[in-house]
């Protein structure tokens, strides 16, 4: 019996020399998943019909043994994952029915012959960084690798270490270059002490364009970590938008070469000022969506193609698909796809998350690909003009591209008769126009509904940035014959159809018609009107 009890301890203690360490559920294209073990005992371990599971289903491994130290890779497709990685010496490599990891949520066992658990893990794709291994962590003890039971993403440049020593493993010296981090107008370059012994003051070189920036990091103790911030005001090129890599150095000379550095693409944001938020929508009518208008003041033509629109909540809504907005002209990123009933195809993209702004209250902010701050503008229900009839399905207009977007003053109602100009300029931005504009076309026209010569539209420019407006039509002798818009608010710029129909819904006589406006400025009370004739040829 004794005998027996001491196989049962050898056999489990042989069993639990064999440990997860790594696990790729997410990999990249091309390259498949696969789950890394470690024989961690100092003797080599059979694995003859030992199976491999996750929360569904199980695989056996079929005659197998491991060497003391040896790296296990366990994946679907051998060929493809050595294109994807180099793979060394000491790690045997397993093509096998690998049950598919799921990208979630999964629980991965490995399992004796005796279907015993050997070693478990569980992850949440939450937790971790798709397209990046997930890494058992440890320390090294007396030269070897003690492995505990925490689990991180993968430090490496190279996104996973399969078959070689994880990056999460604490060693005695290892000062690194943590993350290059984007703030608002200015880049943070962290270093951090990963080690366990004390890392003196360190030389620290950051290369961006070409800028050269050299500083020492203090000394750190251990776990301790120290940011340095260098403002991109320098590196703008006004009119011009950049991309380029920053690449950060810290000459540490310690026991982890390959995270001394780290190389980051980022793309400069357009000077100050040059690129900013001109209209938006955040209350519309159920057939439309939420907007943002932004105007392109700078020299170069901008692709809004990964731009990011972010909210009071902090949610960061990516544009996507290519849009190409030319020096001073206007380009949208759009809720969904409704927005084309009010923008040219070409000026505007969606969004992902789907943008969706406070209506009473919001802050809106819009940010280049890399997340440099690029405009920032309060908007609220209170900066629609007092006049309005209605604000639901009307937009908030920049008085002017150029003003400042925090101003209550910087914004006012749209007056489009569509409740919005999204891709082009603001129904409340054109010059003052000469008066005594108003036209009718065709004239003569048709009130037959069958006939291609009608309706008659009739346009106007008026003197007041908004107004409220009455357009009637009468007769010669003054005889009131229809109303067409009434109470409206209207821009500098309108236009309404007539198809010669009268109050009564019937067809007018064949004859000359006077068509009235009467506008209302909506800022001052001052009144202006004008008139046009227009003919009934049937």
């Amino acid at each position: 019996m004794t005998h027996f009890i001491l196989f049962l301890i050898a056999a489990c203690s042989a069993l639990a020399q064999i440990q997860i360490t790594e696990l790729h559920p997410t990999p990249a294209g091309g390259e498949p998943e696969w789950i890394e073990c470690v024989n961690v005992s100092e003797r080599t371990v059979r694995l003859n019909d030992w199976y491999v599971c996750d929360n569904r289903s199980c695989v056996r491994l079929g005659t197998l043994s491991l060497v003391a130290g040896g790296y296990l890779v366990l994946t679907r497709d051998v060929s493809a994952l050595r294109e994807q990685r180099w793979l060394g010496p000491n790690v045997t490599v397993v093509e096998i029915a690998l049950p598919s990891l799921n990208n979630s949520t999964d629980q991965v066992e490995i399992r004796g012959a005796d279907s015993s658990i050997v070693d478990t893990m569980s992850y949440d794709m939450r937790r971790y960084v798709r397209g990046r291994s997930i890494e058992r962590g440890g320390t090294i003890i007396s030269g070897s690798v003690v492995f505990g039971n925490s689990w991180g993403t993968c430090l490496s440049r190279d996104s996973t270490t399969c078959g070689d020593e994880n990056s999460t493993i604490i060693l005695n010296r290892d000062l690194r270059v943590s993350r290059v981090v984007v703030l608002d107008s200015a880049i943070r370059v962290d270093v951090v002490n990963y080690g366990v012994a004390d890392m003196p003051s360190t030389k620290l070189d950051v290369t961006w364009g070409p800028m050269h920036y050299r500083t020492m990091a203090p000394a750190l103790s251990a776990s301790k970590e120290w940011g340095l911030e260098i403002a991109i005001a320098g590196l703008q090129q006004r009119g011009v938008v950049d991309d380029d890599k920053i690449m950060a150095v810290v000459s540490a000379g310690d026991d982890r070469s390959e995270n001394d550095t780290v190389i980051v693409a980022l793309r400069l944001p357009p000077a100050p000022t040059s690129v900013l938020i001109n209209e938006v929508m955040s209350d519309p009518l159920s057939s439309s969506c939420d907007y943002v208008e932004i105007w392109n003041g700078s020299a170069d033509t901008l692709d809004l193609d990964g731009w990011i629109i972010e909210d009071a909540s902090g949610i960061n809504h990516v544009s996507v698909g290519t849009v190409l907005v030319a020096p001073n002209m206007y380009g949208v990123i759009a809720a969904d796809t409704s927005i084309r009933a009010m923008a040219d195809v070409h000026t505007w993209c969606v969004s992902k998350p789907t943008l969706s702004l406070n209506i009473s209250s919001d802050v809106v902010v819009l940010r280049n690909p890399s997340g440099f701050l690029v405009d920032k503008v309060a908007v609220d229900q209170k900066y629609h003009h007092p006049r309005a009839p209605s604000t639901k399905g009307v937009s908030l207009e920049k008085r002017r591209p150029q003003l400042v977007g925090s101003s209550a003053p910087s914004w006012t109602s749209c007056a489009d008769r569509s409740g919005g100009t999204p891709g082009r300029e603001n129904s409340v931005a054109a010059d003052k126009p000469a008066v005594g504009v108003m036209t009718a076309v065709p004239s003569p026209f048709s009130s037959d509904p069958g006939s291609s010569r009608g309706p008659t539209v009739i346009t106007w420019r008026q003197p007041f940035e908004q107004a409220v407006a009455r357009v009637r039509i009468f007769r010669p002798d003054g005889g009131f014959v229809a109303d067409l818009l009434n109470a409206v608010f209207i821009a500098r710029e309108g236009g309404v159809a007539w198809n010669g129909i009268d109050s009564n819904g019937l067809r007018v006589w064949p004859g000359p018609y006077v068509v009235v406006l009467e506008c209302v400025d909506a800022s001052s009370s001052s009144v202006y009107t004008d008139r046009c004739l227009v003919i009934v040829g049937e």
